[in-house]
């Protein structure tokens, strides 16, 4: 019998084994399938994740000071696990949060960098334009600008070498997918039972659940209930640039932006309610084809109708995005860095688990099953301490954060009984 059972071989269920597994005398498992070769709607396959793919941004910086928090604890362990794992996974290129000059975005982090003593550089918009001459700039913007503790990482490399020291601890690691979590009772004794697809049964002291938006299609909390989340499809752009003009513009950092956009971008981007224009953009990184991609997303307020069915969500996983979208976000990704030719463009989706508070749930449901779901699209960069204080929780009992448990508190509701499972 394992003393822990991780369900979710995602970004946060790695992390969480990993440091399970660095606990002395310590039973883990993690049981996740593994990335599929394709997408296919006539495939059997089911489970999807949103880490497959080789950039997502990193930063301290946030609106959020709490976000702030958890990235900080995490990035401060980036360059250990990765001389620990022997797998490189971090790009330290910097971080730029720009947006209009005084808005609420920026407001914000601009208190954040300050309270958590977040090293960096504010910059006006003369001398954003003098700073990074390849990028159009409103007149009316400003910036905040992370130079270290800050870039992107890759994601399939980050859950690789979370794997990889979790196994050297003795972790197994089951790629299957579970069916079932039930909680039994022998001789007056509890424990957790965990079923696969495959037919395997698999027991353990404690359950962790990281499994990300498909935590509301399986009935894994044995409750009759389910936790309160939205989940938000999401498009991006991969504008394809060539090796030269990656080189050329090998000092951009990775990019945050909310404000009213360039006289020179395109009009006709979606916009949100207040009529700002939400969107992160990465440098050109060398994708497993060889190639150099620009990517640009949209932040989910402003578009795309929310899914609620395994059957969307395989959909969406499957399918081509907004097309719309995708051609209008490769068309701001080359209104904002004129210069660089785009040789081809297409889209790529991924599903963001949102939670009523804007954070993710780190908490119990009873003393034999924890969860910690709920990235709202920021857990990347922050899943080493989400995984690790979830792992201490669930072993332990005990909260090992200074940010108040209270924060992470799970919210519940009633699970629809016609919800089609998967």
């Amino acid at each position: 019998m394992y003393d822990l059972c991780v369900i979710g071989a995602g970004l946060i269920g790695s992390a969480a084994a990993r440091h399970a597994s660095l606990q002395h005398n310590t039973r883990v498992c993690l049981i996740g399938p593994e990335e599929p070769q394709e997408r296919s709607l006539g495939s059997s396959r089911e489970i999807f994740g949103a880490h497959y793919d080789e950039g997502r941004i990193t930063r301290c910086s946030d609106p959020d000071p709490v976000w702030a928090t958890l990235a900080q604890r995490s990035i401060d362990r980036y360059r250990e696990l990765e001389a620990t794992s022997g797998v490189t996974f971090y790009t330290e290129a910097g971080c730029l949060m720009a947006g209009t000059v005084q808005g609420q975005f920026m407001s914000l982090t601009r208190d954040t960098v300050t309270s958590h003593s977040i090293q960096h550089v504010f910059i006006d918009s003369e001398l954003l334009k003098k700073r990074f001459p390849y990028l159009s700039m409103s007149n009316t913007d400003e910036a905040i600008y992370e130079t270290t503790r800050a870039g992107y990482i890759s994601p399939r490399a980050l859950i690789y070498a979370q794997k990889f020291v979790a196994m050297n601890n003795q972790c197994d690691v089951i790629n299957e997918v579970v069916c079932k979590v039930s909680r039994d009772h022998v001789d007056g004794k509890s424990y957790m039972s965990v079923l696969t697809e495959e037919g395997r049964t698999i027991k353990a002291q404690r359950v962790l659940l990281a499994t990300g938006s498909y935590t509301t299609f399986k009935d894994l909390l044995c409750t009759g209930t389910e936790p309160e989340v939205t989940l938000c499809p999401l498009t991006v752009a991969k504008v394809e640039v060539s090796e030269e003009d990656a080189k050329r513009v090998k000092q951009m950092p990775s990019i945050l932006y909310y404000g009213h956009g360039a006289p020179d971008w395109p009009t006709k981007y979606p916009r949100n309610a207040s009529n700002l224009i939400g969107v992160y953009v990465l440098p050109p990184i060398k994708y497993p084809d060889g190639k150099y991609y620009i990517k640009l997303g949209n932040f989910a307020d402003s578009v795309s109708p929310r899914l609620t069915t395994p059957a969307e969500v395989k959909a969406w996983y499957c399918g081509d995005g907004i097309s719309s979208l995708v051609t209008d976000s490769a068309r701001l990704i080359t209104a904002m860095t004129p210069g660089i030719k785009a040789k081809s463009f297409h889209g790529d989706q991924c599903v963001i688990l949102e939670t009523p508070t804007g954070r993710p749930y780190i908490d119990l449901v009873h003393p034999g099953l924890c969860v910690a779901i709920g990235g709202n699209g920021y857990a990347a960069k922050s899943s080493d301490e989400i995984g690790r204080i979830a792992a201490m929780l669930v072993l332990r009992g005990v909260w090992d954060s200074d940010i108040p448990a209270e924060v992470f508190k799970l919210r519940l509701k009633p699970r629809h009984k016609t919800k089609s499972n998967i």
